[in-house]
């Protein structure tokens, strides 16, 4: 697995060294949200003769077609329905909630201990954690969110071809998966790369030897970053305005924390502690600033600003494992070249 996590350093280089194409297009959001299953996209579905493409949703074009697309997904992922297709994107690709988990054992705020895991659940955990290991200098916060959103928007495309799903209900679906792709990366050769490692993680968990599954992936991605390629001829999508993600449950997301104004407008955090919450108010008691601001300044009640948790992992997504974990009351993080380190 480090000779295949090695493989993916030197593809992340050439990857986010490639200058983007002077002529790119830019994509309308319901472009991008085709080009986000890229890598789906390129494999043959029966019943589907042809690339589904990414100017719009792909439609079959007959019963029969739609029948086989329907024979397939209920093989392969148990899909029948609107039901059973969300349940198969989530529990089939949730490799993104697991390396959050791991994130906080990596930034010693630990979610939980393992110890307290029967046998079998503490032997599968450790495993999983150590495959996941291999990809965290890679991608850090970044994660494997791309191969779980590129998967699931590339099964739900699958849904709307065969008449599953409405193309309505396909962009309500999805949306929460774009505005994630939004805030953890900036470009498809990040993107990729993250693409990369989930893919390894998520076929490692079943299978023993995965150089195969990496270079038919590798050879994809580079399709698609190639000159001419998908990625290579359309623009990261950026809206107009900030869009957020829901990155927290909503209990925990909804709850109320301090920010300076200065780390608001800038969107850096590179300073955090947990005080004491305000009685009687939804306060988490985390507290958020860029790390230079003065007494003077932090002291002006202009200078700081009320606002969400999920405010704050929108601007500074690497703070979301430390709000999982179970922090103390007076505990200090700062950011360092390493990344977060208690203070």
């Amino acid at each position: 697995m480090e000779k295949l996590a090695n493989e993916i350093v030197a593809l992340k280089d050439k990857y986010e060294k490639a200058p983007a194409a002077k002529d790119a297009k830019a994509v309308s959001r319901e472009e991008f949200t085709l080009l986000l299953s890229g890598i789906s996209a390129c494999r043959k579905v029966p019943g589907i003769p042809v690339h589904m493409g990414y100017e719009t949703l792909y439609h079959c074009g007959s019963e029969e077609e739609s029948a086989q697309v329907r024979e397939h997904m209920m093989r392969m992922f148990g899909v029948e329905d609107k039901e059973t297709l969300l349940r198969a994107c989530y529990q089939g690709y949730s490799g993104s909630r697991e390396y959050e988990q791991f994130m906080t054992f990596w930034n010693h705020v630990p979610l939980f201990d393992v110890s307290e895991l029967n046998e079998e659940g503490r032997e599968r955990f450790l495993h999983c954690k150590q495959l996941a290991e291999y990809f965290y200098p890679i991608v850090k916060e970044k994660g494997f969110y791309a191969w779980d959103i590129n998967e699931r928007i590339g099964l739900c495309r699958s849904a709307v071809a065969c008449g599953m799903i409405s193309e309505e209900e396909f962009w309500e679906i999805t949306d929460i998966w774009v505005r994630q792709a939004q805030v953890f990366y900036h470009s498809y050769g990040e993107y990729a790369v993250s693409c990369l490692c989930g893919a390894l993680y998520h076929m490692r968990k079943y299978e023993p030897d995965v150089s195969g599954f990496l270079e038919i992936n590798r050879n994809l991605t580079g399709h698609l970053l190639e000159e001419g390629g998908a990625w290579q001829r359309n623009q990261w999508y950026i809206p107009q305005k900030r869009e957020g993600a829901v990155l927290l449950d909503s209990k925990l997301g909804s709850m109320g924390c301090f920010i300076t104004r200065k780390a608001l407008d800038e969107g850096r955090i590179d300073y955090m502690y947990l005080d004491e919450p305000c009685p009687g108010q939804p306060d988490s008691g985390w507290r958020f600033f860029v790390g230079d601001e003065s007494d003077e300044y932090v002291n002006n009640p202009d200078n700081v600003v009320v606002c969400t948790l999920n405010t704050v992992c929108n601007i500074s997504p690497d703070t979301l494992v430390f709000l999982h974990a179970p922090v103390k009351v007076g505990q200090k993080f700062g950011r360092h070249e390493n990344g977060w380190e208690e203070e």
